[in-house]
């Protein structure tokens, strides 16, 4: 399994992934992630624990779900970024618009649940 969701306190879904290297593995998560919007979620946290690296794929999957959870009036914070992730998102100069958390404790937290 490339990814997988849980529940906190019934108010944040966490995203596990296990890579966001494939486009084509990374449109299935985007289905997932839209039909728990569409079912009211909209507080997310994508947890990287299983990941080091990350390419522009990766990137654009970050990108899409920070556009969806704010478009549905929610927030997302990413937990457990691998150094080389966090240097790939400064070179980018991507790092601002996200918020970063050392671990899903914290990025629960900072979501306020």
């Amino acid at each position: 399994m490339s990814h997988s969701f849980s529940e906190h306190n019934g108010q944040i879904q966490i995203l596990q992934v296990e890579s966001l290297l494939n486009e084509y593995d990374n449109k299935s998560i985007m289905q997932d992630v839209e039909e728990r919007i569409s079912s009211g979620w909209n507080k997310f946290v994508l947890d990287l624990s299983s990941m080091d690296f990350m390419n522009s794929v990766g990137l654009n999957f970050l990108i899409f779900m920070l556009k969806k959870a704010r478009n549905s009036g929610g927030r997302f914070a990413v937990a457990n970024a691998s150094e080389q992730i966090v240097n790939l998102l400064e070179v980018t100069k991507l790092k601002p618009m996200f918020d970063l958390e050392t671990s899903v404790d914290n990025a629960t937290k900072k979501l306020g649940a």
